[in-house]
């Protein structure tokens, strides 16, 4: 019993894996863009409008917990590691829609050469 509400949990909060080409359409329609990884990383190149907030930072579930909670989010990280740990925080925080950029910055940077 106890395996099958774990499973039906780890179901719910999966985020929904976008393609590069899909996320690029999320961000012309001005979708919220949160980086997950370091402020190193982040330094070194980011998607278009994108925000910040380290995963791996202990702030994190008060720092993403600022944002509006209802309106979509894509999250990525460098190949999709932390941003999955991210999304699995973000909805236990009660964020209704969750897009996950499939293979992170990663694929992005892949796209864009």
């Amino acid at each position: 019993m106890l395996s099958v509400l774990i499973s039906l949990f780890v179901l719910q909060t999966t985020s929904q894996l976008q393609t590069v080409t899909e996320s690029l359409q999320l961000i012309e329609q001005g979708v919220t863009v949160v980086d997950v990884r370091t402020i190193e990383e982040f330094s070194a190149g980011a998607l278009p409008n994108a925000i910040n907030i380290p995963v791996t930072d202990l702030s994190f579930p008060f720092a993403i917990g600022n944002l509006d909670k209802e309106k979509p989010i894509l999250i990525y990280c460098k190949a999709g590691g932390r941003s999955a740990r991210a999304a699995l925080a973000m909805k236990a925080l009660g964020f209704s829609t969750i897009y996950e950029l499939d293979g992170g910055y990663r694929a992005w940077q892949a796209e864009q050469n």
